[in-house]
This record gives C-alpha cells, sequence and structure tokens, in this order.
C-alpha cells in the first residue's frame, strides 16, 4: 500500500530511480497534476492501490507541483492536459527539476498537439481514451527508456527534427559565411572545379583555395560534396537562392 508523501534525500531520489530500471519497479514515486479535485483525488488513490508505486501525491495546479517537485523527488509527474495552462505546467516543472520525467494524460492524438507536447518536455503521453492499466503500463515503460507513439506520430517528430535541422543550417550559411563564400559555396553546388569558380569570379585559384579553406571550417565538413550538402538538397530553389543571399528562409 502506498504511504503518504515523506521528503526524502536527493542521494535517495538517485538511488531509487536506478533501481526503476530493474524488473521489480516496486517503488516508484508518482505526482499529479491535476485542476478537478475529484479527477486528481480519484486518480491518486486508485494508483496508491496498486503495489509499483511506493508514494503518490497529488498538486492542483503548478504552484504546489514545484513544491511537492522539490519536496519529495518523484520519479513521474502526471499532468492531465486538459488542466488549465498545462504545456506551462510542464515547462515550469522541467525548469525546476529536470530529473522527473513527464507523463501527460488525456491528450488527443493529433499531429500538432502531440509535437506540442513534446517540445514542452513530456517524456510520453496517454490518449483520452486510455484506461488506468494503460497508464500503468505507459508509467513503467517510460521509467524502461522506452519512447511510445504510433508509427504517424513518430514520423512527424522526425520530420520536425528534419525541419529544425534544415532551419539550423539555413541560418548558418547565410550567418557564417561571407557573401564570396557563399558565392563559392553555391559554385560548388553547381560542381564546377577551383579553376572554373576562379574564371566564373574573375579571381586568382588561389583565393579559390582560401574562400573553400574557410567554408569548409565553418560549416565544419572535410569535402565538398558535404559542403554542398549544407544547402539541403530537399529545399526549393527559392529556398535554395534564398540561403545563399544570406536571407531567412521561410518555414
Amino acid at each position: 500500500m502506498s504511504r503518504l508523501v515523506q521528503p526524502r534525500a536527493s542521494s535517495e531520489v538517485h538511488t531509487a530511480r536506478a533501481d526503476l530500471a530493474g524488473s521489480s519497479l516496486t517503488s516508484v514515486r508518482l505526482l499529479i497534476v491535476a485542476d478537478v479535485r475529484l479527477y486528481r483525488e480519484g486518480m491518486r488513490d486508485s494508483l496508491a492501490s496498486r503495489r509499483q508505486f511506493s508514494t503518490v501525491a497529488a498538486a492542483a495546479d503548478e504552484d504546489e507541483a514545484i513544491r511537492l517537485v522539490a519536496r519529495m523527488g518523484p520519479d513521474i509527474v502526471i499532468v492531465d492536459m486538459a488542466t488549465r495552462q498545462s504545456l506551462d505546467v510542464v515547462r515550469a516543472i522541467r525548469r525546476a527539476d529536470d530529473r522527473p520525467r513527464i507523463v501527460g494524460f488525456g491528450v488527443e492524438e493529433v499531429e500538432g498537439e502531440i509535437l506540442a507536447c513534446a517540445e514542452a518536455g513530456l517524456a510520453g503521453y496517454v490518449p483520452c481514451d486510455a484506461s488506468l492499466d494503460d497508464l500503468i503500463e505507459r508509467i513503467i515503460r517510460i521509467l524502461r527508456g522506452e519512447l511510445l507513439c504510433t508509427p504517424r506520430m513518430a514520423a512527424a517528430m522526425f520530420r520536425r527534427l528534419e525541419l529544425r535541422e534544415s532551419m539550423l543550417e539555413q541560418r548558418s550559411i547565410g550567418t557564417i559565411l561571407t557573401a564570396r563564400e557563399r558565392e563559392v559555396l553555391r559554385l560548388i553546388d553547381d560542381g564546377l572545379s577551383n579553376k572554373e569558380i576562379a574564371a566564373n569570379l574573375s579571381i586568382e585559384v588561389s583565393t579559390v583555395k582560401n574562400h573553400v579553406h574557410n567554408l569548409f571550417e565553418k560549416l565544419h565538413v572535410t569535402s565538398r560534396m558535404q559542403a554542398a550538402a549544407h544547402l539541403g538538397s530537399h529545399l526549393t530553389v527559392r529556398q535554395r537562392a534564398l540561403a545563399l543571399a544570406g536571407q531567412r528562409v521561410p518555414g
């Protein structure tokens, strides 16, 4: 049977988290955050009766959640995503202590909402139609280091990461390369040799070599192919032109 909240030292928190990677998973400390009293107390009482959880506490809002995070060192914080400003609550908990894993429940499996939850700092989520057993299974698997989502949501997350990487590359081209280096990079991307670039720009071959060396250093690459790849083959012609001109590429 779970007991009431008891403060514990930071070293105990780390030890408990290490133990949770094992097979028993019987010492999990939970914090539930929900602004509907009947909801949070009902979930608290239901989870407290399960053998996997040694301590279960509940908070009504962000301030109370932060106090309890500091006091009890939870392994898992469960946030009702229907709670007012739930994403702000998640971010506040992450700022206060980045060790607890945060699980959102009552999440609609809509791409935009899932991505917003992931970016706010959720380690996992439970959809609106999930049961208590589904929630418990998700908690245990998250504590074992598993990332759980549908293939469609996983694809959406990878697309978002790819877009972010693309934006970083575009920014780096526009901000760290000089105008002449961007011209050289464009011609490298067109497949021109150093001699051909020199003729195109009416400069010496040795000057081209210096520009190539400098842009390799700035882009942290070792070949012309790697340098050209920084333009992003997936970009449109207009986007590539904007990147080379040092202008912001629209998302």
